[in-house]
């Protein structure tokens, strides 16, 4: 396509899943192949939490200092793929209102990479988390499957 400048910034949202394993995969190579600056977003959803374990102070300490570990992880792993600006963001709550409301504004993000993720069980299903990103957000999304 001519006129079409490559993405300078590309956001990734992280967790666990598969699909989100894939698409900070997918990320990071793209971060890799074009140069662009990788951000890569990971949020502690709080919601997944049962009603003990969200009002424990210590268990959610725990939780974030092993959510920041992995954020330090997939840096290490971005770096170690050939990627030169990295820049790592959390947060807690619903991940797509996070990501969208909060970091999105935050960053000079020009694409978000989301991975589509199993919500009740139903692999493959594309996720709410994901269908709320797409609607919602101010830049091009891609959602890896």
């Amino acid at each position: 396509m001519e006129g079409f400048d490559e993405f300078k910034n590309i956001l990734v949202g992280v967790d666990e899943s598969e699909g989100a394993q894939k698409a900070f995969q997918y990320a990071v190579k793209q971060a890799s192949k074009t140069g662009a600056a990788l951000l890569i977003a990971s949020i502690l959803e709080i919601e997944e939490l049962n009603v003990y374990e969200a009002l424990d102070p210590e268990y959610l300490s725990q939780k974030q200092s092993q959510l920041l570990l992995n954020l330090e992880k997939y840096k290490q792993y971005a770096e170690n793929s050939g990627v030169k600006n990295i820049q790592l963001y959390s947060g807690e709550g619903d991940p797509a209102e996070e990501i969208t409301k909060t970091i999105l504004p935050a960053t000079s993000a020009d694409i978000l990479i989301i991975g589509s993720r199993s919500m009740h069980g139903i692999k493959g299903y594309f996720g709410s988390h994901a269908t709320y990103m797409v609607k919602n957000s101010p830049i091009s999304i891609t959602v890896i499957k």
